[in-house]
């Protein structure tokens, strides 16, 4: 099962008081880990994503690369499953290791002058199948190496790496123009083994509630994600959430990879700079707003939030789509990374809050499995869609959907329960129950031999005493 770490030997301070979850060693080593990886991801996205445009001439290129990057996130319930039943740190070793022979592969291709659209798309598809095993056990790993009362400054630090090494990750774009896709991909290798570095110094072990036997594991596998669906089943404010979040992922967050290089060249008439700098925007955005989400207080704040990042993600696509100028772009750009992560921690969080550690990696696989795929699928209708409809079109379009479904989404009463509440409530309790129940189950078999044990034995009757003396 988990092995929770205490807080390291950092010294309390301002840094410590914003961010508390930075307190513990072992996610502060996490931490630097997925920096590190993020980093190298977002390169591999730029470089890919242009190349995919510059191999083809078309918009379809870069949704057909990016779709092969994403779409293997369907595949997370199994790496979930995985993560539930093996150490999830060495999950996430191994996952790296494949991640970097990917990116060492297209380098060569690069360099040797053999790149073509497919075999781009091919090493993309396998890099994305490793990168979606690492997730689901990276995402369930991160609540064990802080105390509940710092996992909120947790998750949104994690999602602050994340979406902020967009800002990093992006320079990929001039280093492209300048020096070629090979040397990108070199970076992203080096990024990934300093990852490795940092996650083997991690002590931590974290499992899930599966027993570790080898027999059967896709059969096994198949039933524990049955499992995790049962949850989701039985739990109607996690689902919503996760419905909510793959609509997000579906309507805003395919722009980000899908439509931004032709966007780059035939709206603002720029090149991989440009690309690389929307991205950067982005990224920034995202960071800004990370920063502030893990100020925000515990309570009904977080739920108000939500909301209105929901809206303003939704409609900060319809301002970059009507916009002609590079700086207006990214001023757009600047609110729809920071309204995109806002929505995606904030949910991200209050999911994690009430998950029962050995279902959380089933459960948060699925997560990823519903917003990865329609959010993949989405990325290639844009891309195929780009060469025949609008650019402008794709944006504006279902931007404005979102802000719409954001806008009825108020009459549910389970998003009421958040905007009051700022967490997903019925759970908890639900949760609460289950613990008592759970709790007071083994406390009644651990004192039953003990109150068999004091209970004095039963005396015979007169009769039976005589019964017994005359059988003699």
């Amino acid at each position: 099962m988990s092995q929770r770490v205490e807080a390291g030997a950092a010294e309390p301070g301002l840094l410590l008081r914003v961010f508390p979850a930075m307190a513990y060693l072992e996610y502060r080593r996490m931490f630097y880990a997925a920096g590190l990886s993020s980093v190298s991801l977002w390169a591999m996205i730029v470089a890919s994503g242009w190349l995919g445009y510059e191999l083809t001439g078309n918009p379809s290129g870069t949704g057909i690369v990016t779709f092969a990057a994403i779409f293997p996130w369907v595949l997370a319930p199994f790496a979930g499953a995985l993560a539930d039943r093996f150490d999830r740190a060495r999950i996430v070793i191994v996952c790296r290791y494949g991640a970097a022979l990917c990116a060492l592969g297209l380098a060569f291709l690069a360099f040797s002058g053999q790149l073509t659209i497919w075999n781009l798309v091919i090493i993309t598809l396998i890099s994305g199948i490793i990168r979606s095993g690492e997730m689901p056990a990276l995402q369930a790993l991160l609540p064990n190496t802080v105390k509940l009362n710092a996992l909120l400054s947790a998750v949104t630090m994690a999602s602050m790496m994340q979406f902020g090494s967009k800002v990093i990750g992006p320079v990929a774009g001039p280093v492209l123009q300048a020096f070629g896709a090979e040397w990108v991909f070199v970076g992203a290798a080096l990024f990934l083994m300093l990852s490795i570095l940092q996650m083997s110094r991690m002590t931590t072990r974290s499992t899930g509630g599966i027993a570790g036997h080898a027999g059967g594991l896709l059969r096994d596998t198949v039933g524990h994600i049955r499992d995790g669906l049962r949850y989701l089943g039985r739990t109607p404010s996690v689902r919503l959430m996760i419905i909510m979040v793959s609509l997000h992922c579906m309507f805003t967050m395919a722009f980000d990879f899908s439509l931004l290089p032709a966007y780059a060249d035939l709206i603002l008439g720029g090149g991989q700079s440009e690309y690389g700098y929307l991205l950067m925007a982005l990224g920034s955005g995202a960071l800004i707003s990370s920063v502030g989400l893990s100020m925000l207080p515990i309570g009904a704040i977080r739920g108000r939030v939500f909301i209105v990042a929901g809206i303003v993600s939704g409609l900060s696509l319809v301002w970059v789509g009507l916009v002609d100028s590079l700086l207006m772009a990214l001023i757009g750009s600047v609110i729809a990374g920071a309204s995109q992560a806002m929505f995606m921690v904030l949910t991200s969080a209050m999911i994690q809050a009430v998950l029962p550690d050995a279902v959380r990696g089933r459960v948060m696989s699925l997560y990823m499995m519903f917003a990865g795929g329609i959010m993949a699928v989405m990325i290639l209708v844009n891309g195929l869609a780009a060469d025949y409809i609008s650019i402008r079109l794709l944006l504006v379009g279902p931007g404005f959907v979102f802000a719409v479904i954001m806008i009825a989404a108020l009459v549910l009463p389970g998003i009421r329960s958040v905007i009051r509440n700022g967490e997903l409530v019925e759970e908890g309790r639900r949760m609460a129950r289950e613990v008592a129940r759970q709790a007071a189950a083994t406390a009644s078999a651990a004192l039953r031999p003990v109150v068999l044990a004091a209970r004095p034995a039963p005396q015979r009757s007169v009769i039976e005493e005589r019964l017994g003396s005359g059988g003699d």
